[in-house]
């Protein structure tokens, strides 16, 4: 995408000639140049971001903006969608074989991870900055267990950690996952930060680990409804 031809209004009424000026303006970055950042202009975009998701209800709705009635939709591609992705990726999973992990990364109240990833992994772990969301999860998804959905496999799964830190921060055990999910939450990061927390969450994959990309995606106006689904090594 051209940065010199994007115009972006901001909540309060700015426009934005280019994705470079608003990061700017909005965040003190400019990704561009590697510029050293205005920090505190960069706290405060993180901080406001939290203020505002601090206000939202701890629910699926919430958290999806009023959307919650596309949740089953959304469940149902993306567990397609992984099951095609780990029995080429992974053929042992097939065979019940392999103990899987993820890490549900901007997981909210624990949606994707209680109707989707526990039935595939072994083993999820939350990386959440939103407290209210992240108690949410936890009261929800402690006790949870799930018997495997693969025929060869009795294994329980089962969520094991609640991570309390915004992704900018986070960096993960290294060789711990086989597959993280990123979904809905990255267009809260700068553009400087959505790279390096990339590069510090490559550590946290297995040698042939994945991660899963989901995020809106449009060229004008409002953004489609369902999502670009995307895995890169």
């Amino acid at each position: 995408m051209d940065a010199g031809a994007v115009a972006m209004d901001s909540e309060d009424g700015k426009s934005y000639s280019s994705r470079k000026e608003m990061w700017l303006q909005e965040a003190g970055e400019d990704a561009e140049t590697s510029r050293d950042p205005d920090l505190n202009k960069k706290d405060e975009w993180y901080q406001n971001g939290i203020k505002y998701w601090t206000g939202v209800e701890a629910t699926v709705d919430g958290v999806l903006g009023g959307y919650g009635n596309v949740s089953s939709w959304d469940v149902m591609e993306s567990d397609r969608f992984l099951l095609d992705v780990l029995s080429e990726c992974m053929p042992d999973y097939v065979r019940g074989n392999r103990h899987l992990v993820a890490l549900d990364c901007g997981a909210g109240v624990g949606r994707v991870t209680k109707q989707l990833l526990l039935r595939h992994f072994h083993e999820v772990d939350l990386v959440e900055p939103v407290q209210h969301f992240l108690e949410t999860a936890r009261r929800d998804l402690k006790s949870h267990i799930l018997e495997s959905n693969v025929i060869q496999d009795h294994s329980l799964h089962r969520v094991v950690n609640f991570f309390a830190t915004p992704l900018q921060n986070f960096t993960p055990e290294p060789n711990r996952y086989d597959v993280i999910w990123v979904q809905w939450c990255i267009g809260h990061l700068t553009d400087q930060d959505f790279v390096t927390f990339f590069l510090r969450a490559k550590v946290g994959l297995k040698p042939d680990g994945l991660f899963v990309l989901k995020e809106n995606v449009s060229k004008c106006g409002m953004p489609n409804l369902f999502c670009r689904l995307t895995t890169f090594r």
